[in-house]
């Protein structure tokens, strides 16, 4: 899979990269995964990642935009998420994230070149500091005070 080099739409601020990344199963092996990763200034503080079968989302994933940008330099994420540049051998980098909850952890590799590229559009969409301008307070207060 290709990633894609999407505007923002027009009126969502929404963006997309469709890319191939890598589950790292061992040492010496790595199984191509599909994902989509999608900004929304409508959330401006995330950014989610799908992993997908065709159409079908697999499971969704939610990152802080910063704690991915962070791990473009360095390590960055504590607890269930961290991010960090691999160190290429040759040829382009990638990052890597590592994913772990209670029933396990998955070590991916994400090209940096066209996730870093992409993951700075979010940045022109919404520049950082500005976040909170984009967030519909409104509904955050009312989920907020949601009673069950």
């Amino acid at each position: 899979m290709r990633p894609t080099d999407e505007r923002p739409h027009p009126r969502t601020g929404r963006l997309h990269l469709d890319q191939t990344i890598h589950l790292v199963v061992s040492a010496t092996q790595a199984l191509p995964v599909a994902v989509r990763f999608t900004y929304d200034a409508a959330d401006p503080l995330a950014v989610r990642m799908d992993f997908t079968d065709g159409a079908d989302v697999l499971a969704p994933w939610l990152f802080a935009r910063d704690l991915l940008y962070a791990g473009l330099r360095g390590l960055s994420g504590i607890g269930h998420v961290r991010v960090w540049p691999e160190r290429p051998r040759r040829g382009a980098g990638s990052v890597r994230i590592l994913l772990s909850d209670t029933e396990g952890t998955a070590m991916l590799r994400v090209p940096a070149a066209p996730f870093e590229e992409w993951l700075s559009k979010t940045y022109s969409v919404v520049p950082a500091g500005t976040e909170g301008d984009h967030l519909y307070w409104d509904g955050v207060v009312r989920e907020l005070l949601r009673q069950d």
